[in-house]
């Protein structure tokens, strides 16, 4: 590693596995490296630059910056490289060999830059969030910038106005427009209030984000005041966009977290839980005509949003089987509900790469979550595992993209450290 990612990086502990565990030899914070990564919560997507065409947003610069150290250190001795970094490298060179294949090198130019943004933040959580002060380190920043996007979104909501979104259309042109999922004006008012969109791009990928910070929070805090505390913020910050995905998300936290506590005594409460899922969408498939309607239409407040989610599956799904392996790439196709209002992270995925690029993503978060032999899953792990599975789930309505998508890949790989850190030998009271 050279003398300037050395100062960069000022601060991080390096490890070396020993015979009774993990040891720091330098057991400080990690510097710049967890701010950075994170730092997309609070500064909008519409700070960006334009260089060679290419759209360079602080987040985007921080993983560009990162990438390298982070490998580097991912491959030093005392590591451990794990199944899931495996399949986020393969996952990075199947999205850019599809869109490639299917339009051309522009398609593959864009499937870089979405690459970027995700698999870049994995291997940097991989790498620098590893240690129990990094991992509190991540925690404490996360509620720090959860409560300024709160009140950022109290803001939209008393002023009727998207106070961030305003101020950087003030400063530099904006080069995407919010537009609303067809369900609700143009204007992002529901119910006569406008929805809260504090520093995300959608009212929905903000309330999405709280449900997530709520799972990070509830799992981690050490104290009953201080998760009812965060878990209240959460969940007010989340009613705050008006959203049936952060609802959705919500009671997911909310339930995965009081299953976890009422039955803490028995060990085998999560694969009951995980069977009893499973068991779930199987009886769904099994006693409806159409599982995905029942699905959608039961995950949404409102029963015309289902409907109109169902008619953009319909819609896409019958693309996306024109060409299920490699997709379409990044096309125009000249009908709105392909263009523009495509309300799923699966149909994105598989319309723009492909169904196996699709499968990769599901099985690269399941990986992060696989149990370690001789060791039970910490609050911490249980927090991230449910972090990830309210992104798999709220996936069926919810399109991902700039900081959201990197969160994402943030939360795998902070799953996939806390995951090494057992393997290396590390305590689990630490956390």
């Amino acid at each position: 590693m050279n003398h300037s990612s050395d100062a960069l990086l000022a601060g991080q502990p390096r490890i070396r596995a020993t015979g009774t565990g993990v040891q720091s030899t330098i057991p400080q914070r990690s510097g710049w490296a967890v701010p950075l990564l994170l730092m997309g919560i609070v500064l909008p997507s519409g700070l960006q630059v334009l260089i060679a065409g290419a759209k360079l947003t602080p987040t985007r610069i921080s993983l560009i910056l990162l990438l390298l150290p982070a490998l580097a250190r991912l491959l030093q001795p005392a590591r451990r490289l794990l199944l899931s970094d495996g399949l986020a490298g393969t996952f990075a060179l199947a999205m850019v060999g599809a869109a490639g294949y299917a339009a051309g090198p522009q398609s593959a130019f864009s499937a870089v830059a979405e690459a970027l943004d995700f698999v870049a933040a994995y291997f940097v959580a991989r790498a620098f969030v590893l240690e129990p002060p990094a991992v509190q380190q991540f925690i404490r920043l996360v509620k720090v910038f959860t409560a300024v996007a709160v009140c950022a979104a109290v803001a939209d909501v008393l002023t009727g106005r998207w106070i961030v979104r305003d101020a950087m259309a003030a400063l530099m042109s904006q080069p995407e427009a919010f537009v609303d999922d067809g369900t609700s004006s143009e204007d992002g008012v529901r119910v006569g209030l406008r929805r809260a969109i504090a520093t995300f791009d959608h009212p929905i990928l903000y309330g999405v984000f709280c449900s997530l910070a709520a799972a990070i929070v509830l799992f981690s805090a050490t104290s009953a005041i201080k998760r009812l505390s965060w878990a209240c913020l959460c969940l007010f910050g989340g009613l705050l966009s008006l959203s049936s995905a952060a609802v959705m998300g919500m009671v997911l936290v909310m339930s995965s977290y009081a299953y976890d506590r009422m039955l803490c005594r028995f060990p085998w409460r999560w694969p009951l839980f995980w069977t009893g899922a499973g068991m779930f969408l199987v009886a769904v498939t099994a006693v409806t005509n159409n599982p995905l309607s029942w699905l959608l239409s039961h995950a949404t407040i409102e029963p015309q949003t289902g409907f109109y989610r169902l008619m953009i599956w319909d819609a896409v799904s019958a693309q996306v089987w024109q060409s299920p392996l490699t997709g379409a790439g990044f096309v125009t196709f000249g009908y709105y509900l392909l263009d523009r209002t495509v309300d799923s992270v699966w149909l994105v995925t598989s319309l723009h790469y492909g169904v196996p690029v699709t499968i990769l993503l599901i099985v690269l978060n399941l990986s992060a979550m696989l149990p370690v032999r001789g060791h039970r899953p910490t609050d911490i792990q249980r927090g991230f595992t449910v972090a990830c599975m309210v992104f798999l789930f709220t996936g069926l309505t919810v399109h991902f993209w700039n900081y959201m998508w990197t969160f994402w890949g943030v939360c795998i790989g902070v799953r996939a450290s806390l995951r090494e850190w057992q393997m290396l030998g590390g305590q689990d009271e630490q956390f």
